[in-house]
């Protein structure tokens, strides 16, 4: 980290520390915690999924959508830059086409890439677990349609 001592503009004694990021930390720290809010988003679905076999109830199917085909992107870029890298996380790629990167940005690329891929292994639980307690799926949703409507509308 990156930190200097400035006079501050309004008292000539006083000293701050200011920490300096360049934007690519901004950009990369961002595209990360989005990744991250897709996949809290899928999770806690997932878990609701597990638990009621239905999606949660106050979470709109629209944001519901969104929030997986967010994760689709997050854990397909993964995968794709750990393929054509050789074994490279994002984190490693990232601070390496635009680094030096501060640690806080390296952290949070790392953990949108971890929770993306937990995010996409309890997609693959969640419907095992459907399946296995006989769940009638309508489509590729993962779950039954008509009996979680039928919850909801109680």
């Amino acid at each position: 980290v990156h930190f200097c001592n400035k006079q501050s503009s309004r008292s000539k004694g006083s000293k701050n520390l200011a920490v300096y990021s360049r934007r690519e930390d901004n950009l990369f720290s961002g595209l990360a915690e989005i990744g991250m809010g897709f996949s809290i988003g899928v999770l806690w679905s997932e878990y609701s999924i597990i638990m009621t076999g239905c999606g949660p109830p106050n979470f709109s199917d629209f944001l519901e959508r969104i929030c997986y085909q967010g994760v689709i992107v997050l854990a397909g870029l993964a995968l794709f830059n750990r393929i054509v890298t050789l074994g490279k996380g994002l984190e490693e790629t990232t601070n390496e086409l635009f680094g030096p990167l501060l640690e806080s940005t390296l952290w949070q690329v790392r953990a949108a890439e971890y929770a993306g891929s937990l995010a996409v292994l309890g997609s693959v639980v969640a419907l095992a677990v459907q399946i296995q307690s006989g769940a009638s799926m309508d489509g590729l949703s993962g779950i039954d349609i008509s009996l979680c409507r039928a919850i909801r509308d109680l």
